[in-house]
């Protein structure tokens, strides 16, 4: 298995790789930024940092290192058993928020995650953990409270303006989280209803959505296609006997469109 770096970031795919529980060793070359990891049954048994931004002999510390690989180079898989030594005992999702925290504290500037997130009108929703994982680690408020503004429903750049985090260090702390697994795209994307509704026919228009939310029992926070649709269906009904049929689709379009 191989790649280039600004296709998926190293953390993710170690994340996965462990997840998985995979054996073999990741190896990764930005030019900057060189070494491999040992992988048994998903469990980190050995970092080698060849070349990285701040040279170091812990274990740990050279792990957050090689994750700092982003923006160029590439990465490969090899499936075979490494040296069989004993697992270090590291949290690769707390490896990776440190890693995010070392891009903003260190690196600001010179590293960008740009390339590695979302576009802003996506919505994101915690990840549920698998069966019998067990994470034992530490978050920083900002990043808990991030982690909890994606709800499923509001967009990225709502959730980002919720937290009040300047928007320069949430797009990194959102980078981690979405590397560590923490949070996962939704497979579509529910759009701001009322925010269009608002936009097309003013504070009715919000009066309307809301009623028939409630008249369909639609609890937003849950919503799946199927409520989505439904809810689409009894909104052009609603705003066509205010404004016309035609007009009443358009903003439907509208809708439908933001979802794409």
């Amino acid at each position: 298995m191989q790649g280039t770096i600004n296709s998926i970031s190293i953390a993710g795919m170690l994340r996965l790789l462990c997840s998985y529980g995979k054996t073999g060793s990741l190896m990764v070359n930005s030019g900057k930024i060189k070494g491999s990891i040992d992988i048994i049954d998903g469990e980190v048994t050995g970092v080698v940092a060849e070349k990285c931004l701040n040279p170091t002999q812990n274990k740990k510390d050279a792990l957050v290192q090689l994750l700092l690989a982003i923006e160029e180079g590439s990465f490969y898989f090899e499936e075979k058993p490494p040296a069989p030594n004993k697992p270090l005992g590291i949290s690769i999702e707390e490896v990776i928020l440190e890693s995010a925290r070392e891009i903003y504290e260190k690196y600001y500037g010179q590293i960008s995650v740009k390339d590695m997130i979302f576009p802003e009108n996506e919505v994101l929703k915690m990840a549920r953990l698998g069966k019998g994982k067990v994470l034992t680690m530490t978050m920083h408020s900002e990043e808990w409270n991030l982690m909890a503004s994606f709800n499923g429903d509001s967009n990225i750049t709502t959730a980002l303006e919720n937290t009040g985090i300047a928007k320069e260090k949430a797009e990194i702390i959102m980078y981690g989280l979405v590397s560590a697994g923490f949070v996962r795209r939704m497979r579509f994307k529910i759009p701001e209803v009322s925010k269009i509704a608002k936009e097309s026919f003013g504070n009715i228009g919000v009066a309307i959505v809301d009623n028939e939310m409630a008249k369909q029992k639609i609890d937003s926070t849950k919503m799946g296609m199927k409520n989505f649709i439904g809810l689409l269906n009894g909104l052009e009904n609603s705003f066509a006997e205010i404004v016309g049929r035609a007009r009443a689709k358009e903003v439907i379009e509208k809708i439908w469109n933001a979802t794409k």
